[in-house]
């Protein structure tokens, strides 16, 4: 079963589509949003651009792959790139353990000169993704343990950060990246180990119409009126319907167009499956480059608990998820 309908009022047209199979109707549907003719041009709006964009650098981790994905967001951008290493805590060996009088200052500067070399093929790795794809950098060190970490995400447009590549980092207090999703106030891409992606060109919104997924799609804004293709994911709305509307995801889908994003509407039945990993199954057939999600937790006594599907993603993601509170 297809249907069009055409609302005279503004030029946007919605398609819905349903297949059937075995006689009913099965319970996804697919709509279809197209930008108004002659759009306004992008950029001319602060908020469809990137000015400054902030790479965490982890002196412990392999860090070329997200160097790449970071120069190359920078410069479809024309962004700042400001690189901010931290200092990964010194190697030591079980004799250095034992080192006492001038020994000691023997080990220090042994470790002074490690971090160093560590360093300096970091930032070697920055300057070459830097020259290669013609942007403005800026380079910041800083010591291992620094207090002063989370600053920097404070003022920048975008934040890419590795997530960290142990299972189960999430389930207790929380590490620096998930600690800048939960108190940070700013759009944080989380890029998994193991990553290849390097553009950004196809997008999965997941959207339950609830505050966070709103304040994620708005920091998403200068992603998703670049990229070639963005699909709104609305999943089970017949269980939480508060905030969709006549039509779920239609509003939101409306709203993107307007700005000039390519826009698709997906609505599902999770079919009991876990969401998370419905979630990243879709983000799959889509064959996105990065998924946009608001992030959810709350705070328990002195330590904040993320909700389950922000959980399992931030565990499980094979590709760049962006997250917002």
């Amino acid at each position: 079963m297809s249907q069009k309908i055409e609302n005279k009022n503004n030029p946007y047209v919605l398609g819905v589509s349903a297949r059937r199979e075995g006689g009913e109707a099965m319970a996804s549907k697919h709509l279809r949003w197209s930008p108004p003719p002659e759009p306004a041009p992008l950029g001319t709006a602060g908020t469809d651009r990137l000015a400054e964009i902030v790479v965490f650098v982890d002196g412990r981790t392999e860090t070329a792959a997200i160097l790449e994905f970071s120069g190359a967001l920078a410069q479809e951008h024309g962004a700042h790139l400001i690189g901010v290493f931290m200092q990964p805590e010194p190697a030591r060996t079980q004799s250095e353990t034992f080192a006492r009088g001038e020994g000691i200052l023997g080990v220090i500067e042994a470790h002074r000169a490690q971090l160093e070399r560590i360093e300096a093929d970091h930032r070697s790795q920055f300057e070459d993704i830097v020259g290669s794809h013609g942007i403005r950098p800026e380079w910041r060190s800083l010591p291992y343990l620094s207090s002063e970490v989370a600053v920097h995400a404070y003022y920048a447009d975008m934040v890419v950060i590795a997530r960290p590549d142990r299972a189960g980092e999430t389930a207790g207090p929380p590490g620096l990246a998930e600690s800048l999703v939960l108190t940070s106030g700013r759009p944080i891409i989380m890029f998994p180990p193991g990553s290849g992606v390097s553009r950004i060109r196809r997008i999965l919104v997941g959207w339950n119409s609830r505050r966070e997924a709103i304040r994620a799609v708005a920091d998403a804004l200068p992603l998703l009126v670049r990229a070639e293709a963005v699909e709104v994911l609305v999943v089970d709305h017949e269980r939480h319907p508060a905030g969709h509307g006549q039509e779920p995801g239609a509003d939101i889908a409306r709203h993107l167009a307007r700005h000039g994003a390519q826009v698709e509407v997906q609505r599902r039945s999770s079919g009991g499956e876990d969401m998370g990993r419905f979630l990243l199954s879709q983000a799959v057939a889509f064959g996105a480059d990065l998924v946009v999600m608001g992030a959810y937790g709350h705070s328990h006594l002195s330590e904040w608990v993320f909700g389950s599907v922000t959980r399992t993603v931030l565990r499980e993601a094979g590709l760049p998820v962006l997250m917002s509170r």
